[in-house]
C-alpha cells in the first residue's frame, strides 16, 4: 500500500492510535529520517526501496498530523541548474549565513505542513484533491515554560482551480471515491470525505524539564545543547562523531558517514547561524550530495534544491497508474540556509490527471518558523490530548 492509501484510511473517520503504535512510530521515524531518503511511499524501479510496510505505517500514523495552508499543487519550476562544481554554491552560503546574527526569543515555533495530492472520482468526473494537515510546536528557551503542541487536519478541497471546476460539474459532492489502481481491496480505497475548514484540532501542553527535542536524528539533545554546538566545521564534525558514538551502540554498522548526512537535521533545528554554517560546509563535502539548482518550492518561495542521497528513480502510485516516476529533493532557503521543505515528490513524468513537475507531496516550514518573542496561547475548539503528539 503506498503513502496515499495510508494517508486516505487514516481519515478523521478511524480511531486514533494507540500510545504503544505511537511510541513504535516515533522510534520508527528517527530512524528512517537519519536515511535521508524519500519517504515511505517511495519505491524504486526495480529493487524495492528499503522502508518495509510496516514502518511506513507507523510513520503515517506519526506524519498524518502533519502539514499546510496552500490551496495548489502546481508544477514545480525546472531548475535553474548551476555551473560544474556546483557544490561551491553551499560554501557560498555557508559564507553568506556565517555572517547573519543570533536569533534570540522566548520560543522556538515549529510549524510543519504536509501535503498529498489524491486521485478521485465524484458523478462522472474525476480531478484531484488536496490533503492537508499542520503541527505546530512551541519549545521554550527555558525549561520552566511549557513546550505546547496542536495539530489538526486542515482541508480535503479540490487542488486546483481546473479541479474545483471538475468538482462543481460532478454536483459539488461532499464525500468523493479515490481512483485506485486495479486490484486494490476495497478496504484500502476509501471514500474521502471533503472539508473546506480545519478540523480534529488536539493540543498538548506541558513543563518539561529536561527539555529533550523529539527531533533525535543527531541525539537526544536539548537547546542548551544546540547552543553549545561549535561554529567551526572541524569541531563540529569531531562534536558529531561523539554523538555517533551513542547511536552506534544502538544501531551496529551504522558508518560516521552515513550519519555525516543526517547534520542536515542542523539545518532544521533551532542552532545559531555559524553552526549552521559548519553544517553547511560539512554537506557540501560530503560525496553524496548534489546542489540542483534554483527553484521555486510549494509555498511559492525562492530556494536551492539540494539531495543528499540517491533521489532518482522512485514510483509511486497515483491515481490508476502503479509506477508513476518521481524524484526528491530538499530545499534550502538562500538567505539563512534552513531548510524550507524536504522529502518535496516531484513527478517526473506525465500520468492520468498529473502533469510532470507537479509536487505530489513533501513536508515544509511554513513562514511563521523561527524564534518569537510571543508565547503560545491554549488553542480554542480544541481538545487536550493525554497522549503526546508527534
Amino acid at each position: 500500500m503506498d503513502e496515499l492509501s495510508l494517508l486516505a484510511r487514516a481519515l478523521p473517520d478511524a480511531p486514533p492510535p494507540s500510545p504503544e503504535v505511537v511510541e513504535r512510530a516515533r522510534l520508527r521515524l528517527a530512524a528512517a529520517r537519519r536515511e535521508q531518503g524519500p519517504p515511505a511511499g517511495a519505491r524504486r524501479r526495480g529493487p524495492a526501496w528499503g522502508w518495509t510496510l510496516g514502518a511506513a505505517a507507523t510513520t503515517i500514523a506519526v506524519v498524518l498530523a502533519i502539514v499546510t495552508l496552500v490551496a495548489n499543487m502546481t508544477p514545480a519550476p525546472a531548475p535553474v541548474l548551476v555551473p560544474e562544481g556546483g557544490n561551491s554554491a553551499l560554501l557560498q552560503l555557508a559564507d553568506r549565513v556565517a555572517k547573519l546574527p543570533d536569533e534570540r526569543g522566548a520560543y522556538w515555533r515549529r510549524p510543519l505542513l504536509n501535503d498529498a495530492l489524491i486521485r478521485v472520482r465524484a458523478g462522472g468526473q474525476a480531478f484531484n484533491v488536496l490533503f492537508s494537515s499542520r503541527i505546530d510546536l512551541w519549545q521554550p528557551r527555558d525549561p520552566r515554560d511549557p513546550v505546547q503542541a496542536e495539530q489538526w487536519q486542515q482541508f480535503v478541497r479540490p487542488a486546483t482551480e481546473a479541479d474545483e471546476r471538475a468538482w462543481r460539474a460532478a454536483g459539488s459532492p461532499g464525500t468523493v471515491q479515490r481512483v485506485c489502481t486495479p486490484g486494490t481491496r476495497a478496504g484500502d480505497c476509501a471514500k474521502l470525505r471533503l472539508r473546506s475548514k480545519p478540523t480534529q484540532c488536539v493540543y498538548t501542553r506541558a513543563v518539561e524539564p529536561d527539555g529533550v527535542l523529539g527531533d533525535s536524528r543527531i541525539g537526544e539533545l536539548t537547546l542548551a545543547d544546540l547552543a553549545e554546538l561549535p561554529g567551526d566545521a572541524g569541531q563540529l564534525r569531531e562534536k558529531l562523531r561523539a554523538y555517533w558514538k551513542i547511536l552506534r551502540d544502538k544501531e551496529p554498522g551504522y558508518s560516521f558517514e552515513k550519519f555525516l548526512a543526517t547534520s542536515t537535521a542542523l539545518l532544521e533545528l533551532p542552532v545559531k547561524p555559524s553552526v549552521r554554517a559548519a553544517a553547511l560546509r560539512l554537506l557540501a563535502g560530503l560525496p553524496t550530495t548534489r546542489v540542483r539548482g534554483t527553484i521555486t518550492d510549494p509555498l511559492g518561495r525562492p530556494g536551492i534544491a539540494v539531495t543528499f542521497r540517491d533521489s532518482e528513480g522512485f514510483t509511486a502510485e497515483f491515481g490508476a497508474d502503479d509506477e508513476v516516476a518521481q524524484r526528491y529533493t530538499t530545499i534550502l532557503d538562500p538567505r539563512t540556509g534552513a531548510v524550507l521543505a524536504e522529502h518535496v515528490a516531484i513527478a517526473d513524468e506525465s500520468a492520468d490527471g498529473l502533469t510532470k513537475g507537479t509536487f505530489m507531496n513533501y513536508q515544509a516550514w511554513a513562514p511563521e518558523a523561527g524564534w518569537t518573542g510571543e508565547r503560545p496561547e491554549r488553542p480554542r475548539d480544541c481538545r487536550l490530548s493525554a497522549r503526546p503528539l508527534p
